[in-house]
């Protein structure tokens, strides 16, 4: 390979090496040319990003097949429209997902009380693995994108393939205690005999979807580092069609019952791992085969990522669950009016987790290519964009108030409980946002362990609040300012953190 110079003399003006970039990115001249239209020596053969050493070049031009448009956006105006193309479609797969348990839920309530009050109990107690293992996209998403960024196509199959192998043992373990456990676990939980009779064969059924569940969130962190979050979607509109046509089939037409209920979300779990990664092998541009077992160094790394988010999330989820517990305490009606406004926030926080999505294939894409002054402007972008949308979403919760009150509640005692404490979390919603992009950044540069430590922190401290806080005689205001903690001392340290994300 003939070496390129260190330093090219730049005798074009910046109109010109402007009107190169863009003639480079439509197409009309080869993609073997750098900024200043001047060929790029390379191996036959070579795909992935080319360096170039020419005077005022950007790092690279993508060349890979299969590799969707450039992710290092240089200008403000092509950072904008990257957030906004991979936003949407993730926000959108986000919401979707859940519409499997809202389907197997409206199938339920047609069965009977006690099927509906089963289904919530076995699904609450699955619900968990999701949470838990979610750290099997976030890693993915990230390894992925540094990977494509220095230009290691043969790296970024590498790390998915072991990954879904991780997955895929992950997730046997996980089937088969679910399905031994089953039933000690729901008797455990305190629930009513009458429940606990079809709620375990559900639990059971559902054990054998859960190695496919896991292998699809790898799917999801692949496609979502290789910056496409279109197909993704497809995938998931599909998989919840076919579960409700399996639902009706198997319930109605051969009277499975909540069986037939975890068989249909099973086939769809199938159909989304397979799926997704079939078409990961003929779409993504890396080979996902051929790899071999992860050595000793890879396993460590799996194993550390790993533990860092999950205490992340683990963390998350027991603060959560500890205020939540704390406003039952307090009181029937507190209880409800806390768990009206947790469901309107989740259903904000997909919003939120699409910007988070975009955010770190961004920075991971431009952190692997070593782009500095990329990584530094896309933390300005995506900020100044997290606070524009946390503005229009607070003010969109205070005037919307009585409708989104409405469709969670007609008791009047509960919706003048939620009024008392309403505008605290629509007031913070730019902190919500900001807190949802900042984790998406320090996530792209793979800064597992500083996002853990203050998120244990910040939920530990939450939660131990609400319990003096409760102990007190504190009301839902109180709870709420108890999970507002959370998300201030998760929010601040990132904040500062990210100031210096472009020097690491």
């Amino acid at each position: 390979m003939t070496p390129v110079p260190s330093r090219v003399p730049n005798t074009q003006t910046a109109s010109a090496r402007v009107t190169a970039i863009c003639r480079a990115r439509s197409g009309e001249v080869a993609r073997t040319t750098c900024r200043n239209d001047r060929p790029i020596p390379r191996e036959s053969g070579t795909s992935g990003w080319l360096p170039c050493a020419h005077d005022h070049c950007p790092r690279a031009y993508p060349t890979a097949a299969g590799v969707n448009d450039p992710l290092v956006p240089r200008s403000t105006a092509d950072r904008r429209r990257m957030l906004v193309r991979l936003c949407v479609p993730a926000t959108l797969t986000l919401m979707a997902e859940p519409l499997l348990g809202v389907v197997d839920a409206a199938i339920a309530g047609r069965l009977g009380a006690v099927e509906l009050g089963a289904l919530g109990l076995a699904t609450s107690l699955l619900g968990g693995l999701t949470w838990v293992f979610n750290f099997l996209v976030f890693g993915t998403t990230s390894t992925v994108a540094q990977a494509l960024g220095r230009a290691d196509a043969a790296d970024a199959g590498r790390r998915v393939a072991h990954a879904g192998l991780v997955a895929a043992v992950l997730g046997g373990a996980a089937a088969v205690l679910v399905a031994v456990l089953a039933r000690p676990v729901v008797q455990l939980s305190g629930a009513v005999p009458e429940l606990v009779e079809p709620a375990v064969p559900y639990l059971q059924v559902r054990a054998l979807g859960v190695p496919f569940m896991l292998v699809a969130f790898v799917g999801h962190g692949a496609f979502r580092g290789a910056g496409d979050t279109r197909r993704p979607l497809l995938v998931i509109a599909v998989a919840n069609l076919v579960n409700l046509a399996l639902n009706l089939m198997l319930v109605f037409g051969f009277g499975w019952g909540l069986a037939g209920i975890a068989a249909a979300t099973v086939a769809a779990e199938v159909i989304t791992a397979c799926w997704l990664a079939l078409m990961g092998r003929a779409r993504l541009g890396f080979p996902l085969s051929g790899h071999g077992l992860p050595g000793r160094a890879e396993v460590l790394e799996l194993a550390t990522t790993s533990r860092d988010l999950f205490i992340r999330t683990a963390s998350l989820v027991g603060s959560v669950a500890v205020i939540s517990a704390a406003a039952a305490r307090v009181g029937a009606e507190t209880s409800a009016a806390h768990m009206v406004m947790w469901q309107v926030y989740l259903l904000l926080s997909f919003f939120l987790d699409g910007l988070a999505v975009a955010a770190q294939t961004i920075m991971g894409r431009a952190a692997g290519a070593g782009a500095r002054e990329v990584v530094r402007a896309t933390v300005h972008d995506s900020l100044r964009w997290g606070l524009g949308v946390g503005v229009v979403l607070a003010a969109g919760l205070l005037a919307g108030q009585p409708v989104l009150v409405a469709a969670f509640t007609d008791d009047p005692g509960v919706s003048a409980t939620v009024a008392t404490s309403w505008w605290l979390p629509s007031l913070l919603a730019p902190l919500h946002a900001l807190v949802f992009i900042l984790d998406g950044l320090l996530m792209g540069v793979q800064d597992y362990a500083f996002i853990r430590t203050w998120t244990a922190t910040g939920s530990v401290l939450g939660a131990a609040t609400a319990q003096v806080c409760v102990s007190l005689g504190g009301g839902l205001l109180s709870l709420w300012v108890c999970y507002e903690i959370v998300m201030l001392l998760r929010g601040v340290p990132m904040l500062l953190r990210s100031r210096d994300l472009h020097r690491r």
